[in-house]
């Protein structure tokens, strides 16, 4: 057998060797070997993809629905505080109103005008408080459900009791509708604050 050497390479005549600096047998073993490592890795770098991207699929997911989660929660306690806002500008104003008369003094020129403005707009807070409550089915939170709704069950109880035309209002009575109405907010933001957990 004769060799021919063609600088590094050195191939033999009958095609059976190819060296470079190494002998290499090809043979059909040797091709398929090859071919299913080669197989192999590309198979488990697929199922690896796979696994990774639905894996990270599911927490974008779950990242969105807490975050969204996160959002209609600080609305319901946006729309809670600005009902809470209305209602204890009302009751300044009506605590005014018993002050002034318990004292014998005239209530302020404005007063009526004040007092009116404050009561559209505790009118109109019922129904961020109507959207709070419905935000709040939504998640499927009972407890905090029926805590708003008795928040603003106690608030209207308060509007009818609070009102110019009762002449038997007393500072006490109202203080203790304060006192009841910060209570039943104080409940409401225990629950809300949980739902963060």
């Amino acid at each position: 057998m004769g060799l021919e050497c063609f600088g590094l390479f050195i191939i033999e005549e009958n095609s059976k060797y190819l060296a470079f600096g190494v002998k290499m047998e090809l043979n059909i073993l040797g091709i398929v070997d090859t071919a299913v490592k080669i197989g192999l890795g590309a198979l488990i770098s697929g199922i690896s993809t796979y696994w990774i991207t639905r894996l990270q699929h599911k927490n974008d997911i779950t990242k969105t629905k807490l975050k969204r989660r996160g959002e209609l929660i600080e609305e319901v306690s946006t729309l809670t505080e600005e009902f809470s806002s209305a209602t204890l500008t009302y009751w300044a104003y009506m605590i005014e109103y018993v002050r002034c008369k318990a004292q014998d003094k005239t209530v302020p020129e404005d007063w009526s005008i004040r007092i009116k403005r404050s009561e559209i707009e505790l009118f109109d807070s019922f129904s961020k408080l109507a959207s709070a409550e419905g935000k709040l089915i939504l998640f499927g939170t009972a407890k905090s459900q029926e805590l708003l709704r008795e928040y603003g069950d106690y608030v209207k109880e308060f509007r009818r009791f609070a009102w110019s035309g009762n002449k038997s209002l007393k500072e006490e009575d109202m203080n203790a509708y304060r006192v009841g109405i910060i209570s039943k907010r104080k409940g409401l933001y225990e629950e809300i604050r949980a739902m963060y957990a």
